[in-house]
C-alpha cells in the first residue's frame, strides 16, 4: 500500500510539473488504480492549451473554440446571468443546449481566457473520458497486448480530449457511454440518468436517449437469451449497410411531425442541402488519407461485427453481458449508419465505435489465437494501422510544443498557436 501510494504521488507531481511525461508514465503503468486519475489530469491540461485560434486566423473564423472564446468575452463584457440563459434556453434557436452556455456564464463570472474556459470543458470531458477508458481497460487480463495495442490505442483516438474544440457533442458522447456501459456490461443502473441527461449538452442526444430508455425498459431475458432478437438487431444493422441515401425532404418531414417544435429550426439547418452541399465540399477538400482512413476504420468494423454472430454462438452463447452488449451494439450501429447519411449524422459513428471496440478487444484477449475471430482481428489489425497514424497524426492539429515542453504554470504566460504539424512541415 505504501509503494501504491508513494508512486502515486510520484505521477502526481511528475504530471503537474511535466504533463507530457506524466501521459507516459501513466499509460505506462496503465493498471495502476491511480493512472486513470494523472490522466484525467493531462487532459486538463491538453484542454488548457488547445489551439483554439490557430496563428495567422481570426478567433471566431473555423472551429467551434473561436467560437465559443468570442462568446466568453461577450459574456464577460456584458455580465450575462445565469437567469438570461435558462430563460432563452429552447426559446432561441441558437440556445438547443444548456451544458456548455452555463459553463461559459460561470468562467465568465472570474475571466475572459479562452484557456480558462477549455481547461474547464476539459475538467468535465476527461472525467468521463478517463472513466469511460478505464472501465474497459480493467477488464482487460493483464498482459501484453501484442497487436491488439493498435486496437487498444484507436479506442483513446475515437473520442479524444482534442475533441473539445466541439465540446458540446462529444461530451455528450463520453457522458452517455458512461451511463449506459456499466448498464451493458455489469447490469449497474446507479449510472444509467446520465444518459438522459446527455440532450441538456447537445440536443441531438436526445433521440439516443430515447432509444436508451426503450433499451433499459426492455425485459433483461429478451436482450440476452432469445435467438430471435439477436437475428433481428444482426439482420438490421446488416441492411443499414446498404442503405446509401436517403431523401432529404422525407426526412424534413418526419423532423416537422415528430420533433418538438423548439428543435425543429436548428435539426433543420443540419439537414438542408445547402448544409449537405457544405459538408461534401469540405470532404472533398480533404487528402486522400482522410477519406481511407475512414472507410478502413468503418468497414473493418463493420465486417467484424458480422464475424461476431458464429463468434458467440461458438464461445460466448452464455456470456449474456457481452451478449448484451452485442445486441445493443448492432442496433446502435444499425441506427448511426442511417444518420450518417443526414448531415452531420456520422458524428454517431463515433458512438457507436465507443460500444463496438471494446467488444472485439474483450473477446479477442478472450479466445485463444487460433480462433477464426482472433485470426480475422490479426489481418485486420493490418488494415488498421493506416486509421491508427491518421488518428495519431490528427493530434498535431491541435497543440504546438507547449503540449510537450510546458506545464500547468507555463499555460498562463506562454502563447503558442502554430500546430504541432506546421513545426514539423518546416522541419522536413
Amino acid at each position: 500500500m505504501s509503494n501504491n501510494k508513494d508512486s502515486y504521488q510520484s505521477a502526481l507531481v511528475l504530471t503537474l510539473l511535466f504533463p507530457f511525461a506524466g501521459l507516459i508514465y501513466t499509460l505506462r503503468n496503465w493498471k495502476a488504480w491511480w493512472a486513470k486519475n494523472t490522466f484525467w489530469l493531462v487532459c486538463i491540461y491538453m484542454g488548457a492549451v488547445q489551439i483554439f485560434c490557430q496563428e495567422g486566423t481570426v478567433l471566431g473564423m473555423g472551429g467551434d473554440g473561436g467560437r465559443y472564446v468570442l462568446r466568453l468575452m461577450s459574456m464577460y463584457s456584458n455580465s450575462t446571468s445565469f437567469r438570461s440563459i435558462l430563460s432563452s434556453y429552447l426559446v432561441d434557436p441558437q440556445v438547443m443546449d444548456l451544458y456548455q452556455p452555463l459553463v461559459t456564464c460561470l468562467v465568465s463570472k472570474f475571466t475572459d481566457n479562452g484557456h480558462v474556459l477549455f481547461a474547464v470543458f476539459a475538467f468535465v470531458f476527461g472525467y468521463f473520458y478517463s472513466r469511460n477508458i478505464w472501465y474497459i481497460l480493467d477488464r482487460l487480463p493483464n498482459k501484453k497486448f501484442g497487436y491488439l495495442f493498435i486496437l487498444v490505442t484507436l479506442y483513446f483516438l475515437i473520442c479524444p480530449i482534442t475533441q473539445i474544440n466541439g465540446v458540446r457533442m462529444w461530451t455528450a458522447l463520453h457522458v452517455y457511454v458512461y451511463g449506459m456501459m456499466p448498464f451493458l456490461l455489469d447490469k449497474d443502473k446507479s449510472k444509467i440518468w446520465w444518459v438522459f441527461l446527455t440532450p441538456l449538452i447537445h440536443f441531438s442526444f436526445l433521440y439516443v436517449a430515447i432509444f436508451g430508455l426503450i433499451w433499459v425498459i426492455l425485459p433483461y431475458k429478451i436482450k440476452t437469451s432469445n435467438s430471435v432478437f439477436l437475428h433481428i438487431a444482426y439482420v438490421f444493422f446488416f441492411a443499414t449497410l446498404f442503405i446509401k441515401s436517403v431523401d432529404i425532404n422525407t426526412v424534413g418531414a418526419l423532423i416537422e411531425d415528430y420533433t418538438p417544435e423548439s428543435q425543429q429550426e436548428r435539426l433543420g439547418a443540419y439537414i438542408s442541402e445547402d448544409y449537405m452541399a457544405v459538408k461534401s465540399e469540405q470532404s472533398g477538400r480533404n487528402n486522400w488519407h482522410v477519406g481511407a482512413s475512414y472507410i478502413i476504420f468503418h468497414w473493418s468494423n463493420n465486417i467484424l461485427m458480422l464475424m461476431l454472430l458464429p463468434c458467440f454462438r461458438r464461445k460466448f452463447k452464455y456470456c449474456y453481458e457481452l451478449i448484451h452488449l452485442y445486441v445493443f451494439s448492432l442496433f446502435l450501429g444499425g441506427l448511426a449508419n442511417i444518420m450518417a447519411l443526414v448531415g452531420s449524422g456520422g458524428r454517431f459513428l463515433s458512438l457507436f465505435h465507443m460500444f463496438n471496440v471494446p467488444l472485439f478487444l474483450i473477446v479477442a484477449m478472450s479466445v485463444s489465437k487460433s480462433d477464426s475471430f482472433r485470426k480475422a482481428m490479426d489481418y485486420d489489425l493490418i488494415l488498421l494501422f493506416l486509421p491508427f497514424v491518421f488518428n495519431i497524426r490528427q493530434l498535431f492539429d491541435y497543440y504546438s510544443i507547449t503540449v510537450v515542453l510546458g506545464n500547468f504554470i507555463t499555460v498562463f504566460f506562454w502563447e503558442n498557436n502554430i500546430p504541432l504539424i506546421n513545426l514539423i512541415k518546416y522541419i522536413i
